[in-house]
């Protein structure tokens, strides 16, 4: 028996066509209506119909070929950001799809990105170990924090602190830091991951986080929106707040309320 095979030919980059990414493991919801979801691509981002699994939209840069590294969607702003290998980080309008502005301060991977609620700040995290906040609406760069001792792997936007609020970051250094950003400096850090923290996620209401690592567990922590930053940076850095330890006065922007260990089931 003879069998036929049919003949592929392969596209400029030597793919077939990737729909997925070994840098970028970010996936984001499209719009509203649980139709629509972007996904990494190589060097660009893929807007997806869910229903139908057709591709309905590339976003890639001409002037770049780095590969993507991280991917956020913020509904207000309605914006995409988009981190990329070589440390830029892009700005796609969300409706029209096109670049809006291709963002450049980071000297390694720009591998963590999220938007603040209203979608007028970014915060990108690098592997260069520092985390950069942005002005969405002036399009630059507000200022750069700096203290963790490896790659940034984590940014989130947490209540709480006047002006423009707080922000978290997590880092393969096994720390978590909080960050007073009216201030511009680390007013907490947490321990108690034993190896690379990879992960954060924080609840709508912005009252309880999750940090996961390389350690197999998952950490829940309390935000307190009210604890007060000290007016100046503490003697000798931030307030550390070890693992399990009891916030009797209240002055933790963040507190450990308890762990998941690997193979728990509910």
């Amino acid at each position: 028996m003879v069998k036929a095979y049919q003949r592929y030919q392969l596209g400029e980059k030597g793919t077939l066509g990737a729909i997925a990414s070994t840098t970028c493991c970010d996936v984001q919801w499209g719009d509203a209506s649980g139709h629509l979801a972007f996904s990494a691509s190589l060097d660009a981002v893929v807007l997806w119909n869910l229903r139908t699994g057709a591709k309905v939209a590339e976003l890639r840069d001409p002037e770049g070929s780095a590969e993507v590294a991280s991917l956020t969607v913020s509904s207000s702003s309605r914006l995409v950001g988009v981190g990329h290998q070589d440390g830029k980080v892009r700005l796609w309008e969300r409706d029209s799809l096109e670049m809006r502005v291709a963002l450049d301060g980071h000297r390694a991977v720009a591998g963590a990105l999220a938007f603040n609620d209203d979608g007028t700040l970014l915060a990108s995290g690098s592997f260069d170990t520092d985390v950069i906040v942005w002005d969405v609406v002036a399009e630059s760069g507000l200022y750069r924090l700096r203290g963790h001792k490896d790659a940034v792997t984590a940014v989130c936007f947490i209540a709480g602190g006047g002006g423009p609020g707080r922000l978290v970051s997590a880092s393969k250094d096994s720390l978590i830091k909080v960050w007073e950003l009216e201030q511009q400096h680390c007013m907490q850090t947490l321990t108690g991951h034993r190896s690379e923290v990879w992960a954060l996620t924080v609840d709508p209401a912005s009252r309880r986080m999750i940090s996961g690592g390389s350690d197999a567990e998952l950490r829940v922590w309390a935000i307190n929106p009210d604890a007060k930053a000290p007016t100046a940076p503490p003697a000798g850095g931030a307030v550390v707040s070890t693992w399990g330890e009891e916030d009797k006065e209240g002055s933790h922007a963040v507190t450990f309320l308890g762990s998941v260990p690997k193979g728990s089931r509910a």
